[in-house]
């Protein structure tokens, strides 16, 4: 029996209605999924963060790995009374201490701990002392400390902590296996500063550099009795590798204080007017920056006179630089990420009584590891705003951070080595209050 023939005109219609009918189902779906995308970025705004201030950080963060004020109430005794910890940091002259030093206290007080800062100013003997009279009076629960000289300090910590005060490091590890935990960076690697050789050496062969006419790299020491320069510098030779196509021009110390390092720069180029590179072992950028100028070599990549930068730390001078290619490199990590280490160490040992786990934390089969190195990419003004400067939920690029408001700046997420955010429910369940 022969089918009946659907008129054209009648077919045409059912498909036009149908087609029509999906396009606005499609629609409405796509809206739809825009109001709830919409809504869940609006939820992870913090209530106490106002719309304008949001609108800066969201892009520096992943807000859906970070958390705002977690610790609230967890470092309280059972008696009622608060853990007590005291912090020695080597100085307080520059962004990456200033901002180290915020957020361990802003952290640590909403976790409902009190707070004590020293600052030894560079001078080992101060710093001993201040450690001392924290073992003499023990009114201290945990030293969180940044050594200004490793070995000498390691005396100290073992006698603190076998007096019962728990001590944490970062940046730089004390020279002893008895830290209680440690969170920073090893420059003296290929992975730290060996990136800056590498690169040297890149933009001598680039350069057709050689023996007899080398590609001139200023180094501008920051101190040669810090063991943090040296191994700044060592790090450096061991990318360079002996490479005869780079001279490296050392400056004398300067201390990082930028009229020394603004003189270090006339100085060399008044010796060396070729100089192509400058690696300061000390990061500051505007000093780097009124340096340059003064000796009319301030210019941007593909200028005949710009002069490579590589920074060691990120400031905030530095980014703009950086950014717009008047700066090329920078390797660094920074004080956000450390410090989040440290206090999510302080609080799952000395106040929640767990142990702290040895082994490679970067291989993430340690459970709450006692020793965590970070890594030290290598960034461009290309790469500063991409995710290979995200880690952990946030940005390399602290400085953006909002500097002053320390509750905006959220927990990272460090599960991935074994660290997750410890909280008051935590405590409940380990110590029953």
């Amino acid at each position: 029996m022969p089918v009946p023939q659907v008129p054209h005109s009648r077919m045409a219609g059912r498909v036009w209605r149908r087609n029509s009918m999906k396009k606005y189902i499609a629609a409405a779906l796509f809206s739809l999924s825009l109001a709830f995308a919409a809504t869940a970025q609006e939820a992870a705004r913090p209530d106490f963060i106002p719309e304008a201030d949001w609108g800066k950080i969201k892009g520096l963060i992943d807000p859906s790995r970070v958390q705002w004020q977690p610790y609230k109430g967890i470092a309280v005794k059972q008696d009622g009374s608060p853990y007590k910890v005291l912090y020695l940091p080597v100085w307080m002259g520059d962004d990456y201490q200033v901002i180290a030093q915020h957020l361990l206290q802003t952290q640590l007080e909403e976790a409902g701990a009190t707070f004590t800062t020293s600052s030894a100013e560079f001078d080992v003997p101060t710093q001993t002392r201040l450690m001392e009279d924290a073992i003499a009076t023990h009114a201290y629960d945990a030293i969180v400390l940044h050594p200004i000289d490793p070995t000498s300090m390691a005396t100290t910590i073992d006698k603190a902590i076998a007096s019962g005060i728990d001590v944490y490091n970062w940046v730089l590890p004390a020279n002893t296996d008895k830290l209680t935990g440690f969170a920073g960076y090893d420059a003296d690697t290929m992975e730290g500063n060996g990136q800056i050789g590498v690169k040297f050496s890149e933009l001598a062969k680039t350069a057709g550099a050689t023996a007899e006419k080398p590609y001139r790299v200023l180094e501008i020491w920051g101190a040669r009795a810090l063991p943090i320069c040296q191994a700044r510098r060592h790090g450096v030779g061991l990318g360079l590798a002996g490479d005869p196509a780079v001279e490296i021009v050392e400056s004398v110390d300067t201390s990082g204080q930028p009229e020394s390092v603004i003189k270090a720069i006339q100085d060399a180029f008044a010796r060396y007017p070729d100089i192509k590179a400058i690696y300061p072992q000390f990061g500051d950028a505007g000093a780097i920056t009124e340096g340059l100028r003064s000796v009319d070599r301030l210019a941007p990549a593909g200028d005949p006179n710009h002069v490579v930068v590589i920074l060691q730390d990120i400031d905030k001078a530095m980014l703009a630089p950086l950014r717009d290619g008047t700066f090329d490199f920078t390797v660094s990590n920074n004080p956000w990420h450390q410090i989040d280490v440290v206090v999510k160490q302080f609080l799952w040992h000395t106040v929640l009584k767990q142990p702290l786990g040895d082994g490679d934390a970067n291989s993430g089969t340690v459970k709450l590891p006692r020793r965590v190195l970070l890594p030290m990419p290598l960034l461009t003004g290309a790469t500063i705003d991409t995710d290979a400067a995200h880690m952990w939920g946030g940005t390399v690029a602290f400085t953006d951070m909002p500097l002053g408001k320390w509750n905006y700046w959220p927990v990272l997420d460090t599960k991935e080595i074994g660290l997750p955010v410890p909280t008051l429910a935590d405590r409940k369940s380990l110590l029953g209050y």
